[in-house]
This record gives structure tokens, C-alpha cells and sequence, in this order.
């Protein structure tokens, strides 16, 4: 066979890569493939599923899947963020079940809770989906910017509004609606029996959750508009990415993110654990106080004699179609003679799978050695480094919404930006606002930052997609000579009519298309 040249060889990985890509109708109906974030955790927390306790302690970063419950001890606290910003708390001797964590094909997300024990407080803006709480008979629906709390310690249970208004659907036909500033008494063993009191008294949980909005509000207050071609740009995820630390933007590469004041050395994976769900695998949960976003979606990337590690965003809340979230982030490159944490391998699956022996394994490789900000404290002094010969300046925070917090305002209203449309043909925008269309349940091509090494074409173009039955590995990257970001995989899930999906999500900067590489260091790199 005659040689083709490096040309001709790239133009057939296009047409390749365009036939698999070719336009499909996605089906309707949900799917659970959702997780959902621990923001903040006090004392003793509990997180356990129908089969009992999954983490005797729960940690910030812990994810929360369907069919979980939360349980706190005598002195625990514990905050629960979803995508648009909404809360639940739960206070000492408290419990939540997350009965329903869903997205609808339209993308909005479902959620439905229902508190078990002690007294708990939701704060929900339905930005993004909607939202019910219910216990006993009782089921509760909420309009926007709502606040409430349901104590449930004892029959009759009291559910009081401070914001907003519910409704109770209860044994009348028309249910019954408390506004702010009512308390409506509802007796359990009868769902028609219920009274509504036009105030609300004071409780023991009140001062705690009215500061943990404060300090919400505080992370949230000034924001960049680097989230804006997200899928999910209200997600408080990205307020702490803001607060903690700074955007650049890196030439052939687009927006990248780097925690303030940390220096040259610090390692992104210091400090965290490796926690066992039975959906995903061995799930990265990182100690970081930012660290729920960097780890879950995007890749990581060190450049060598810069600024060393940053994020990239990329497939960051589009979980309309089943990813958007993954158990582990995607690393590029490394510094030499790293090694990333390695993850340990699930246990093999069968009629009835083994658990592992360790659900939480620590992985600790000198966390004190860096200082991130604290809340309310001031924000290091930004890093300024020299790239390709160009000085790059951190991008200046430009978004201050009126009000803060889990009911402010939504970042496209406080912004002005408008949010990129997402095709009905199947069509999923990606970071910098191109479209992918994708062949079923398949994920894009990573869009790979463009290479200052070489220009090789990518190894292997698709592999299988990271469904929670078979998480992502890690995997030996390619050497620094010829590096590339590999969008293979070892997993083993299988593949529909032969046609496999690229592992790794789909990130900012150039298209994938042009057969582009990582520039770097070398070694592994995670999918």
C-alpha cells in the first residue's frame, strides 16, 4: 500500500471521525446519571444507601447519588448544593433521603426528597428543574426562590415558610398553600387534618442556616464569565473557582484555572480520597475547598517552566445526555517523574458484587504544604507568568449580582449572557460554543488543546463511554516527544453497533479536529 502523507492521513480521521458523529434523535424519558455535591460538613455525618452505611464520616466534595441517605449525630451539620444553586441542610440529629436525582431528556433536573427525622431546611430557586420534598402522606412543591424548613421530630410535623410559598398536597382536594410567614401543622396518621398559623417561631437551626447563606453569599459575590459557554453556568461550583483562585486565558488552549497563591510545586492531587460507590467505582473526593468542579469534569494540564498545573473546563453540566459529571477529571500531562494517585481497581461484578474491603481510601501526599484562601479573608496576590513570550494577567472578576447566595440572582441574569443553545437534534454544545453531534449514548471527542510539540494524529479516536458501571482508568500517556491525550480507554463496558465513544469530555480550546497535542510535561494522565 502506497504511504499517505501526514495530511491525507488526517483528512481520513475527519471523514471517520464525521460519519460516527452523524446526527441521532436522543430518546425521552430521565435518567439518573446524576450526582450532587456535599458542600459543607460538621461532626458527625453519615452516608449510607438501602443496604446501610456507606461512609461511617462524610467529607466536603462527597458526592450524593439516588437512593442515598444522609444522617447526622449529635453534632452534626451538613449542606447539601445542587446544580442551580439550590440547598438542603440538615441539623443535629437529622436524616434526608435523596429518593429521586434525575434529569429529563430535556435537560432539567428532578428532585425529590423526603426528610426522615430531626429538622431540616431547603432553600430551592428551580432554576434548572424542579424540586419536592415529601413525608408521610404529605408531598410538597415549591414556586421560585423559596425557603422553608420541616421539623419532623414528632407527629404533628411543622413545616414553616420563610420565603416564597409551597404547596401541600394533603387530604382535600385543592391541597393547601403557605405563604411566607405561615407554619402549617400536619398530623401524619391523617392527611386531612392540618392548620395553618400566620407566623413563624424562631428555631434552633435558624441562626446556623442563615450564616451558612452568608458565607454562600460571600463565595458567590464576584464571579468572571468564564463559565459562561457552560452547560451549567449557575452551579455554585463555579463561585468557588472564582474565589479561590484565577482564570487565564492560555493561548491554543482557551480558559484555564489555577488556585490562588499556591506556587510552583503544588501538586493538585495532595490531599483527597478515593470513596467506593457502587454506581461508579472508586470516585475521586478531594479535600480542596474548590474541589468539586476540577475533579469531575475537564482536564488538568502541567505546563513545564509556566504556570504548572491548571484546569480546563469542558462537558460541565451537560448531564441531559448522561455525562457531564465523571468519577475522576481527565489529566494531560505531569510534571517528570510524577505519578497521579492511582485508582484502585472495582471489584469484579457478578449476580451478586463483592464490595471492596476499603470503601474510603486517603490519599495524602503533604496537603499543609499550601494555604488556600479562607472565607472572608483576602485573596492572594495573582500570578503573573510569561507563555509563548506573552505576559498573561489573571481575567478580572466583572459580574456582581445584586443578591447573593442560593436565591440570588442566576449568573445569565446577573451577567447578561445567554446561554448556548443545545440542538433538538442531538446536536450537545461544548466548551467555546460548538456543536457535537453525537451517535447514541456516545460522548464527543475530547477537544484537545492545540500542540507545541508535535503533530501526530490521535492513536486511537473512541473508546467506551464512562457509564458508572465501568468508570474511567488511568492510563500511561504518551511521551512529551509526541505527546497526545489519548482518548482510549481500558474499560469494559460494552459498545453499541461497533461504534465507541471518546472517554474523556470534551474540553476548551481547538477542535479536535485538527488532530492537535498537549504540550507539557510527561507521564500519566487519567480518563
Amino acid at each position: 500500500m502506497r504511504h499517505l502523507d501526514g495530511s491525507k492521513s488526517r483528512l481520513i480521521f475527519h471523514l471517520l471521525l464525521a460519519s460516527v458523529l452523524a446526527p441521532v434523535t436522543f430518546s425521552q424519558g430521565t435518567n439518573n446519571v446524576r450526582a450532587v455535591r456535599i458542600s459543607h460538613v460538621e461532626g458527625t455525618v453519615q452516608l449510607l444507601d438501602d443496604k446501610g452505611v456507606v461512609f461511617d464520616q462524610a467529607h466536603v466534595n462527597m458526592p450524593v447519588t439516588q437512593g442515598m441517605h444522609i444522617k447526622t449525630g449529635d453534632d452534626g451539620r451538613v449542606e447539601i448544593q445542587f446544580e442551580d444553586g439550590s440547598v438542603a441542610r440538615a441539623t443535629p440529629n437529622s436524616a434526608i433521603n435523596f429518593t429521586q436525582l434525575q434529569r429529563s431528556s430535556d435537560g432539567n433536573t428532578i428532585t425529590r426528597l423526603q426528610p426522615v427525622t430531626g429538622l431540616t431546611y431547603y432553600e430551592f430557586n428551580n432554576r434548572g428543574g424542579t424540586y419536592g420534598v415529601q413525608f408521610g402522606p404529605y408531598k410538597v412543591t415549591t414556586t421560585k426562590d423559596t425557603i422553608f424548613r420541616v421539623n419532623i421530630n414528632q407527629n404533628p410535623v411543622k413545616l414553616a415558610v420563610m420565603r416564597g410559598s409551597v404547596h401541600v398536597e394533603t387530604g382535600d382536594e385543592n391541597g393547601v398553600e403557605v405563604a411566607k410567614n405561615q407554619t402549617v401543622t400536619l398530623d401524619t396518621t391523617d392527611s386531612s387534618r392540618h392548620e395553618v398559623a400566620q407566623s413563624v417561631a424562631p428555631d434552633t437551626g435558624d441562626l446556623w442556616n442563615a450564616d451558612r447563606d452568608k458565607i454562600v453569599g460571600q463565595i458567590g459575590a464576584r464571579a468572571t464569565m468564564a463559565r459562561s459557554l457552560t452547560g451549567s453556568p449557575n452551579d455554585p461550583a463555579w463561585n468557588d473557582l472564582d474565589y479561590y483562585g484565577n482564570w487565564y486565558s492560555m493561548p491554543g488552549y482557551g480558559m484555564g484555572w489555577m488556585p490562588a497563591g499556591v506556587g510552583a510545586g503544588w501538586d493538585p492531587f495532595a490531599s483527597g480520597y478515593w470513596g467506593y460507590y457502587p454506581s461508579s467505582g472508586y470516585t475521586w473526593i478531594s479535600n480542596n475547598p474548590w474541589g468539586w468542579m476540577p475533579y469531575h469534569c475537564g482536564a488538568w494540564n502541567y505546563f513545564n517552566g509556566g504556570p504548572g498545573w491548571m484546569w480546563f473546563p469542558g462537558n460541565c453540566g451537560y448531564g441531559a445526555y448522561g455525562n457531564g459529571w465523571y468519577p475522576t477529571a481527565a489529566v494531560w500531562n505531569v510534571p517528570r517523574k510524577y505519578t497521579c494517585p492511582k485508582r484502585p481497581g472495582s471489584p469484579v461484578r457478578g449476580p451478586e458484587p463483592r464490595l471492596p474491603a476499603e470503601r474510603l481510601i486517603p490519599v495524602n501526599r503533604d496537603p499543609g504544604k499550601f494555604q488556600y484562601r479562607t472565607v472572608g479573608g483576602e485573596k492572594p496576590v495573582a500570578t503573573h507568568f510569561k507563555f509563548e513570550g506573552k505576559t498573561l494577567q489573571p481575567i478580572e472578576t466583572s459580574v456582581q449580582p445584586r443578591t447573593t447566595g442560593p436565591l440570588g440572582e442566576s449568573f445569565r441574569v446577573a451577567s447578561g449572557s445567554a446561554m448556548p443553545p443545545i440542538a433538538h437534534s442531538g446536536a450537545m454544545p461544548v466548551q467555546g460554543g460548538h456543536g457535537l453531534s453525537l451517535s447514541s449514548g456516545a460522548l464527543p471527542v475530547a477537544n484537545q488543546p492545540r500542540s507545541t510539540l508535535s503533530s501526530g494524529m490521535p492513536r486511537s479516536t473512541f473508546a467506551a463511554p464512562p457509564h458508572f458501571s465501568a468508570p474511567p482508568t488511568y492510563h500511561a500517556a504518551p511521551s512529551s516527544s509526541g505527546a497526545m491525550m489519548s482518548s482510549s480507554s481500558s474499560s469494559t463496558s460494552s459498545m453499541s453497533s461497533g461504534a465507541h465513544a471518546s472517554s474523556a469530555p470534551s474540553f476548551s480550546g481547538a477542535s479536535a479536529s485538527s488532530g492537535a497535542v498537549a504540550s507539557g510535561g510527561g507521564g500519566a494522565h487519567v480518563h
